[in-house]
């Protein structure tokens, strides 16, 4: 027996199956970006304000521009900065959960905390680094040292007689103090405060010889003359204070001491997942208008991605691991 001619509308059903099976092949970059709930969160590891928040939430609108997909920031503070980190490191690999990482959460915090939540080369899929921010060395007004080289020639007369602030064992301004110590074979009496705003008052009032601090942060006290910035710790000069020379203008290229900010998201995301949204996050990085708000904010642009930002997180640990060996600098959470 013949069979029946199948109708138009049959016939118009079963080419719209084909093309909707076809579809994944063919345009296989569109899931990778799409899947999850449509929503990522980018888990900013600091109090908001702050630089780490700024930078954070800059990345997060501009990815949103680009992607078509909505991002949100949750500031997760706590630990040092590891709690936001370790919420990330445990998250479900699906891009839907990232992390503002920087040299905090992975560098120093894990070359001193004795008590670790997550391991930096085994936890994290790194896509971008985004930027950076070099710490300048800045002194009293009272203090008789004109230039980099009286500092040094000062406090190696007088051993532990320099006062300089810090906000804490483990903060950055500490470090960059503890690795001036070690590299130049200084003695500085390191004094511990409680945050940054209070080393800058006694800075300007000469209760403290010297600070470490950023470039954007020490430059309208050094154009008013309260205090004289005497180098900025990086191999390059800054924008900021392009008058005041690099460390490795004077011969110390080794002493390098500055924040940087990437993306990192948990470890085993799926490859093409990876590559789709390293793609979209480096077209941010490349666009012009981006990179002069980076400027305008204080950043210095830095974008690397991929085997190369993970190769630079890699040696930014052993670096401060090293430093932490050195000077014997630990600590509990």
């Amino acid at each position: 027996m013949k069979p029946e001619p199948q109708s138009r509308a049959t016939n118009g059903m079963s080419r719209r199956r084909v093309w909707q099976a076809m579809l994944p092949l063919l345009c296989p970059a569109v899931p990778a970006l799409a899947q999850g709930s449509g929503v990522t969160k980018l888990i900013v590891p600091f109090t908001p304000g702050a630089s780490n928040d700024v930078i954070g939430r800059l990345m997060a609108e501009a990815m949103a521009r680009r992607t078509g997909k909505s991002w949100i920031v949750e500031n997760r503070p706590g630990a040092g900065s590891m709690l936001g980190a370790e919420v990330v490191a445990k998250s479900a690999p699906d891009g839907n959960t990232l992390l503002l990482c920087a040299s905090a959460n992975m560098g120093i915090l894990p070359a001193i905390q004795k008590s670790m939540r997550y391991a930096v080369e085994r936890d994290f899929t790194f896509f971008v680094r985004i930027a950076s921010s070099p710490f300048a060395l800045a002194v009293s007004t009272q203090l008789p040292a004109n230039n980099f080289s009286d500092f040094v020639r000062l406090a190696k007369s007088k051993p532990g007689s320099i006062r300089i602030g810090s906000a804490g064992v483990g903060a950055l301004d500490y470090m960059g103090a503890s690795m001036l110590q070690s590299q130049l074979g200084l003695d500085l009496n390191i004094i511990p405060y409680k945050g940054m705003a209070p080393v800058l008052n006694d800075l300007r009032a000469g209760h403290i010889d010297a600070a470490i601090v950023s470039p954007a942060t020490i430059r309208p006290m050094a154009i008013d003359g309260k205090v004289k910035v005497l180098a900025v710790l990086d191999k390059q000069r800054n924008d900021v204070l392009p008058q005041v020379p690099s460390s490795a203008d004077l011969g110390h290229p080794n002493l390098i001491v500055g924040n940087w900010w990437g993306i990192a998201g948990p470890a085993k995301m799926p490859a093409a997942l990876v590559a789709s949204l390293s793609q979209a996050m480096m077209e941010v990085l490349g666009d012009p208008a981006f990179h002069k708000t980076l400027k305008d904010k204080g950043f210095e642009p830095a974008a690397i991605s991929g085997d190369a930002f993970a190769s630079f997180v890699r040696a930014d640990l052993k670096a401060w691991k090293t430093l932490a060996t050195q000077a014997n600098i630990t600590m509990d959470e």
